[in-house]
């Protein structure tokens, strides 16, 4: 089973949207991360208080891991949505419908199973992302939002978290190809994270400048995995506004890395 479930949450206090969305069963083991001066508006939800001196989600993101390592654990973003897609041979309608319990305990099972296969950190793929309703998941892909960990076999210890703070998720997850780490995300079961910058959280501080000057910094980290171009944003805050964004060649970081392992053996 997974063990827990951790929420870095910041300034959305009043709207707890992927707490609210989880069932009983999930919500009994999950735990919000808040900083000590919000520490009082969260008397309501089961909650750790961070140390006073973290307070980027980066930062975040790490001491939460490394304060796990001996848990099967996940660590979502504070505003999800969860669905369940129709694939081939499902007999329900829809296309899109919001998960219910028992779909929960299906995709707890579903992710242990892979993590018994020795899938150290996985997922839901975004509702964003046209599905393959013929594969139960795709592999060594984006992932974003919500991530699951095999803390006893996650190296968290051998990662940079904090050095690149608007692009995290993918610095961390390149980090972890370029390893010989493989991540697996579901086809079936996914998230809607809303669109970037919807309000809340860290937009106040999250600029577009600063956002741009994350994508530079993932590009000077990853030399030949990062393409970068500008695109309009659609939604949110940045709407009708440019924005650095990446083409990224995430299957070749693990293709690399698995050359490389090969070569050193032979």
């Amino acid at each position: 089973m997974l063990n827990n479930f951790f929420i870095p949450t910041y300034k959305r206090h009043d709207a707890q949207i992927t707490f609210s969305n989880l069932p009983k069963s999930w919500q009994d083991r999950t735990f919000l991360v808040v900083q000590r001066d919000e520490q009082h508006l969260y008397n309501d939800y089961p909650h750790i208080v961070l140390p006073d001196d973290i307070t980027k989600v980066p930062e975040k993101r790490e001491w939460i891991a490394k304060q796990n390592l001996d848990k099967r654990f996940g660590v979502f973003d504070d505003d999800l949505k969860f669905f369940k897609t129709r694939m081939i041979n499902d007999d329900y309608e829809k296309s899109k419908i919001k998960m219910e319990d028992k779909d929960f305990d299906d995709l707890e099972e579903v992710l242990c199973n892979w993590m018994d296969e020795g899938i150290v950190f996985c997922g839901m793929d975004v509702t964003s992302n046209i599905p393959d309703r013929e594969k139960e998941y795709k592999e060594i892909t984006r992932q974003w939002s919500n991530f699951f960990f095999d803390g006893p076999n996650f190296p968290a210890n051998e990662l940079d978290w904090t050095s690149i703070r608007y692009a995290e998720d993918f610095h961390v997850t390149l980090q972890l190809f370029k390893m010989g780490y493989k991540n697996r995300l579901s086809n079936k079961y996914r998230v809607d994270p809303g669109p970037v910058q919807s309000g809340g959280g860290l937009t106040d501080e999250r600029t577009i400048q600063a956002h741009n000057e994350s994508m530079r910094k993932l590009a000077e980290a990853h030399p030949g995995l990062v393409a970068l171009y500008e695109k309009e944003t659609t939604a949110g805050e940045w709407k009708n506004t440019a924005k650095i964004a990446a083409n990224i060649s995430w299957k070749k970081a693990f293709k690399d890395a698995n050359s490389t392992t090969l070569e050193s053996f032979f």
